[in-house]
């Protein structure tokens, strides 16, 4: 009786599930092995029809916009603020990694810069071609129902039914947290280093505690001008933590658009703040994933690496986490992070295989949660600045 789901809100049973998960798959790798196999087929098949809540969640969004006349303002704004956050965040994991690991500027070695071009052409292949596309279809499909009635009229209902189902799918996707649980535990039981790993999980936690700060009581409480309290209650605490048990951007997509504007964001701007920053802001993975490298080459390898290399890198990151889709588990800019490093560093055959599975192993599972709660609930942040200059864009002339 004392646990009945009325009793407590979604993200608490969200969170008891996750553990529950995890200590199943942590304590009994072998025997969930194969649950852990089919959960990540599952959450690849979600993240499939993700691109279409894309679409419906932007398209009215985009319509509502451009009929009040300043939706290209508003958007080229908002782009530019996320590749602006996430340029900061990597440049901020460039200068706090050198400094832990006390990097030196030039090791003597070259080709860094040239390297990170030549990945950089890889650029709009792979997963992240379909969520691109959305957005693409999405703004094109918004702008022509801003001058056809009856199609706002039918994409306005779609982004209603979204947003009503994201209220109840706290409770609805419980099985699913408790799958996932289970998922990161098999997948920590199964990581080589096990002080290798946990040093991992803190280090991700202090660079995503610093950024979270300087999120939250920089610009929401600055620009955004915002109590700090009521919204990490009703926005930051539930949206995190189911964003942390789906490692999944986009799977928290209709969550993260509910619990915003419960705290007053309007629909203009959360619809299209939040869906694009699914795709392309995943600021916490530039800062990460850059940070990560002084952390695996030098104190993990022992190889040597550059202020010259970490600038190298530096953009060639940030842009591919703007490109990349929410993926669960990271493993689209996991590997592709790991893999430049390695090119990078000039190692090829076996050596080359080692780093790139010991990268994958090591940003997996919890780094993997607080990286998709603090990129998913930036996105929630964002929109909270952005609500706040609404007037801004948007403002009626006065008669």
């Amino acid at each position: 009786m004392f646990l009945r789901p009325g009793r407590f809100p979604p993200y608490v049973w969200t969170f008891f599930a996750l553990v529950v998960g995890l200590g199943m798959g942590g304590f009994f790798p072998r025997p969930f092995e194969p649950v852990a196999d089919a959960t990540s087929l599952l959450i690849r098949g979600v993240v499939a029809v993700v691109p279409l809540l894309i679409l419906a969640a932007l398209s009215p969004a985009i319509a509502t916009l451009a009929r009040r006349g300043r939706a290209g303002r508003f958007a080229g704004s908002v782009v530019a603020w996320y590749v602006g956050t996430s340029a900061i965040a990597g440049f901020l994991a460039l200068v706090t990694s050198s400094l832990i690991f006390r990097i030196p500027f030039s090791t003597g070695e070259g080709g860094a810069f040239a390297e990170a071009m030549g990945m950089l052409r890889m650029f709009g292949t792979g997963g992240a071609s379909l969520p691109l596309v959305a957005i693409v279809a999405g703004v094109l499909l918004g702008l022509f129902g801003a001058r056809h009635d009856p199609t706002y009229a039918v994409l306005a209902r779609i982004a209603r039914g979204i947003e009503g189902a994201g209220h109840r799918l706290g409770y609805v996707l419980l099985p699913l947290i408790l799958l996932f649980g289970v998922t990161l535990g098999v997948r920590f039981g199964a990581r080589t280093g096990i002080s290798h790993y946990l040093s991992m999980a803190a280090y991700t936690a202090l660079l995503c505690l610093i950024w979270w700060a300087f999120y939250t009581f920089v610009l929401v409480r600055r620009l955004g001008k915002r109590e700090v309290g009521p919204v990490i209650r009703d926005y930051y605490l539930p949206t995190a933590v189911f964003a942390a048990g789906t490692c999944s951007s986009l799977a928290t997509l209709p969550v993260n658009l509910a619990n915003v504007k419960k705290v007053g964001v309007r629909d203009e701007v959360a619809d299209f703040v939040i869906p694009f920053g699914a795709v392309a802001n995943l600021d916490a993975s530039a800062l990460a994933y850059l940070a990560y490298g002084p952390f695996v080459i030098s104190h993990v390898f022992g190889f040597e690496l550059s202020w010259v290399t970490m600038l190298a890198a530096w953009p060639a990151i940030v842009l591919f986490t703007i490109a990349a889709p929410g993926l669960p588990a990271g493993m689209g800019t996991a590997l592709w992070s790991a893999t430049l490093f390695a090119n990078v560093l000039g190692l090829e055959g076996q050596a080359q295989g080692d780093f790139i599975a010991s990268w994958i192993a090591l940003s997996g599972g919890i780094p993997d949660m607080l990286r998709t709660a603090t990129n998913c609930t930036d996105d929630g942040f964002t929109a909270i600045i952005f609500n706040h200059h609404f007037d801004e864009y948007f403002g009626r002339p006065d008669g």
